[in-house]
């Protein structure tokens, strides 16, 4: 290896690519690693095979072959360390993103259309994190019947959350139906929410005639009991 290969294989793509674009550097001269260095990073600039050839003074071929040493360097195996780590990145940023919404939504300057549009957004980071957790198996993929086990142990504050959520959702609707057709993504998530919700009630009001009727048969039988 030469004196210049040794100094340019030392330097970053950028480096590298700034003494070729002034002449100081002869990308004829570059050792392999360098040169695969600015392949890599001409790819992810969008540059072409040809483009990139030209750039480097070399054949096409050789832009071929080095981006398949390249690919073969960056494989990835199936990997549970890795996924466990990645999963727990992509779930701090999301939670960093949510809490970021939250303080736009609650700060004092913002208007409340603003702040019911940063609400909402926040809504839809939690609600993708725990969709894309679900996919994973971090989480139960079966919404449903969670919900109805919810709902199956809510107490008597259950029905004054599902108020208080109709109401969050009565205001996101009259401010989606002010901002006129450019809201039509949101109005359809209300619409969403508001056969979800309806659900919901339904839900409750089912499982405490189902506890009623419980109670009544278990009060019979008792009653059929003392009597015999």
């Amino acid at each position: 290896m030469s004196e210049l290969e040794q100094v340019t294989s030392d330097k970053s793509a950028v480096q590298l690519l700034q003494e070729i674009n002034s002449g100081q550097t002869n990308p004829r001269k570059l050792d392999k690693a360098s040169r695969q260095q600015c392949v890599d990073f001409l790819k992810l600039e969008g540059y072409a095979h040809a483009q990139i050839a030209q750039v480097l003074k070399c054949s096409e071929k050789t832009v071929s072959r080095d981006m398949k040493d390249i690919q073969d360097r960056n494989k990835m195996k199936p990997n549970l360390p890795f996924v466990m780590e990645f999963t727990g990145d992509v779930f701090k940023k999301a939670m960093n993103h949510h809490s970021y919404l939250m303080r736009l939504a609650r700060a004092k300057e913002a208007s409340t259309a603003d702040k019911i549009q940063a609400e909402f957004a926040a809504w839809k980071v939690i609600k993708e994190l725990v969709e894309r957790l679900q996919s994973l198996g971090y989480l139960p993929s079966r919404p449903h019947e969670i919900v109805g086990d919810i709902f199956h142990h809510l107490d008597d504050g259950g029905e004054q959350t599902l108020s208080e959520i109709n109401k969050m959702v009565i205001e996101l609707e009259a401010v989606a139906q002010e901002g006129g057709a450019g809201n039509a993504e949101l109005i359809a998530e209300i619409n969403a929410l508001k056969q979800r919700l309806t659900k919901a009630e339904i839900e409750v009001d089912v499982t405490k005639l189902s506890e009623k009727q419980k109670e009544a048969n278990q009060k019979k039988e008792d009653e059929n009991v003392q009597q015999s």
